[in-house]
């Protein structure tokens, strides 16, 4: 630019983030919080079912079904564990699911309509269970352990980046007001 330019010798105004206008990736994460939800909802149903002498037969129909012998014994495991519990205490455990799926749904909903709190309450809902994970992953390393982190840990960082970005133009439109 010549010397003689006057926008060239004006003063510049401290750069601003951009505006965060898209909705596209939080509403990619509620659906994948609705997704969860789901299949805990259908989890919890399970439980209050579990002593049903038909329920348990379609269980183990579906056990016999399913492709691989990890799942399977997972699976066995997971209603032998169960199987030495007392009605009143699954039924409790079921109660603790829809809870949690009542969390996914609440994070869903406001994740979807780009509530702030929906941010605040899923980065900290996904933090605070990233530990256990990784425990869980160096415990019994699978591959669905592993996606289940990268998935979690790439939410977390999207969430966070965004949070950031966001203070940052709240402290940027103050320091312009």
């Amino acid at each position: 630019m010549p010397a003689d330019d006057p926008a060239a010798a004006a003063p510049t105004a401290p750069t601003t983030p951009a505006p965060l206008r898209s909705l596209a990736v939080l509403r990619v994460i509620a659906i994948f919080k609705f997704l969860k939800a789901c299949l805990v909802i259908v989890t919890a149903f399970g439980l209050l079912r579990f002593y049903d002498p038909a329920f348990q037969v379609a269980v183990y129909k579906f056990l016999g079904g399913l492709p691989y012998a990890f799942e399977q014994k997972l699976l066995r495991e997971g209603l032998a564990l169960l199987s030495g519990m007392s009605p009143k205490r699954i039924q409790v455990i079921a109660v603790a699911t829809f809870a949690y799926a009542g969390l996914f749904l609440t994070e869903g909903v406001g994740l979807w309509l780009g509530m702030h709190w929906a941010e605040v309450l899923t980065a900290v809902a996904t933090s605070s269970l990233i530990p256990i994970e990784l425990y869980e992953l160096w415990r019994h390393p699978t591959l669905n352990k592993v996606g289940v982190v990268i998935v979690n840990a790439a939410i977390l960082g999207y969430l966070i980046w965004r949070l950031r970005r966001e203070a940052a133009l709240h402290r940027a439109a103050r320091t312009q007001s």
